[in-house]
């Protein structure tokens, strides 16, 4: 039988108070209806929580205030956990970032984190654009961190950082020492890129911003895709195409140029599914936060 939780405190006053008119007194209420109130949950009950004069508890009723002291202790962490993950205080969220956001934005997102809402989880999984996607599409993330990221019409979206692309070379290169280039200065050389399957939609964005320039170069796809061996990959001849922001964090032996083509800038992105969690809001509010502290948007 169901028993409300005021019931229970009625009970569980009265033992502590010793008889039924200090209960009353220390519940804000007069003794007859606490008394009238106890004697129906002794009735649906079917025993006796409480001998009458003096008042002292039955061994039934012993049973109960000892089970009822820790149902109430349960219930107020129950309440407590709640208006916790209310205020964003707690929980999880599983959070995909792109390659292209593991060297600045994605460390700086998790610290913000660390310091505003300690108590929340971020359960992350760095990976390309196309798992990424389908873990998406299956419901496997929460939130996505990325560069022109397809996401399903269930999510939102909002911009983080436009980003100009840059040019990046091997320090040994002849335009290396440079501090901007021109496409056309790169006429006749190959383009060092991923294989367009891990990311389609991004490799394809790349490709138009080159050919908006007017220029067109070859394509040499890396066996070996990633941003962490660029050093073996960029000798003296080919060039990668990147988010400035990203060149400046790649390691030593390469040169990172700004262009002066008039270029489209290639955006951060952060998404998130509708009707988000608290833990998932904050974690939105705080990338926006991080993105104006940072002036990734000016």
């Amino acid at each position: 039988m169901p028993i409300e939780l005021r019931l229970i405190r009625y009970v569980i006053a009265v033992a502590e108070a010793g008889g039924f008119e200090a209960a009353a007194e220390r519940l804000h209420m007069t003794q007859p209806p606490l008394s009238r109130q106890i004697r129906e949950l002794e009735r649906q009950l079917g025993v006796d929580l409480f001998h009458r004069r003096p008042t002292r508890l039955t061994e039934a009723g012993r049973v109960f205030v000892e089970s009822a002291r820790e149902l109430l202790i349960e219930a107020e962490r129950t309440v407590e956990r709640t208006r916790r993950a209310g205020r964003a205080e707690g929980g999880q969220v599983r959070v995909g970032y792109t390659v292209t956001t593991a060297f600045e934005e994605m460390p700086k997102l998790f610290a913000a984190m660390r310091d505003r809402h300690p108590g929340i989880r971020l359960d992350a999984w760095e990976a390309w654009d196309v798992d990424l996607s389908t873990a998406l599409h299956e419901g496997e993330l929460d939130v996505v961190l990325g560069r022109h990221l397809p996401v399903p019409t269930t999510y939102q979206r909002t911009r983080l950082r436009p980003d100009p692309y840059a040019v990046v070379v091997g320090a040994g290169h002849r335009l290396a020492r440079r501090r901007t280039v021109a496409l056309s200065d790169l006429r006749g050389e190959t383009l060092l890129f991923f294989p367009r399957r891990l990311a389609p939609h991004y490799h394809d964005t790349v490709l138009a911003a080159l050919r908006s320039s007017g220029e067109t170069f070859d394509v040499w796809e890396n066996p070996l895709p990633g941003l962490r061996n660029l050093n073996l990959n960029l000798r003296d001849q080919g060039f990668m195409f990147l988010p400035w922001s990203l060149g400046r964090q790649l390691p030593n032996g390469v040169a990172c140029l700004s262009t002066a083509d008039e270029l489209p800038t290639i955006d951060l992105e952060i998404a998130w599914r509708r009707h988000p969690s608290p833990p998932v809001r904050a974690l939105v509010d705080t990338a926006r936060q991080l993105a104006r502290r940072e002036r990734w948007t000016s």
